[in-house]
């Protein structure tokens, strides 16, 4: 069993995070096909599922509000990018969308205001970025 350091956990999730933006602007900018929609949402997601197996692993390493906070935004961009990719006419993946949005926001405003962390800052503007384009859209 291999041991996961703080660090790695920390650069995988800025990694995921970097990875899911040019994700929704190739969407956004281009006219892809299904097959390059899926295989985008496919990537990000079995990277997601990776991280996530590996937080939940060694949770005893990071703070439990960081715990959240990523679980949160990777659930988020991953109901975001199946509702905006995959399944745009799916009011009920929509909803889930919005709700898991809402906490993301929540949970990045108790990063920011509660723990004093700046991270709950990028959260609470990625959030509403992707409000503003599930509405756009």
């Amino acid at each position: 069993m291999f041991i996961i350091s703080k660090e790695f956990l920390d650069k995988y999730f800025k990694f995921l995070f970097l990875f899911f933006w040019p994700i929704v602007w190739y969407n956004y900018v281009s006219i892809p096909t299904m097959r390059i929609e899926i295989f985008m949402f496919s990537l990000f997601l079995i990277a997601s599922i990776v991280y996530i197996i590996m937080i939940l692993k060694s949770i005893n390493k990071v703070k439990d509000i960081d715990v959240l906070y990523r679980i949160t935004t990777i659930l988020a961009f991953i109901l975001f990018l199946c509702s905006y990719l995959l399944f745009s006419k799916n009011i009920i993946l929509l909803i889930l969308k919005l709700i898991s949005l809402f906490i993301y926001f929540y949970v990045s405003c108790i990063k920011n205001f509660k723990y004093n962390e700046n991270e709950g800052v990028v959260g609470m503007l990625s959030s509403l970025l992707l409000i503003t384009i599930t509405f756009s859209y």
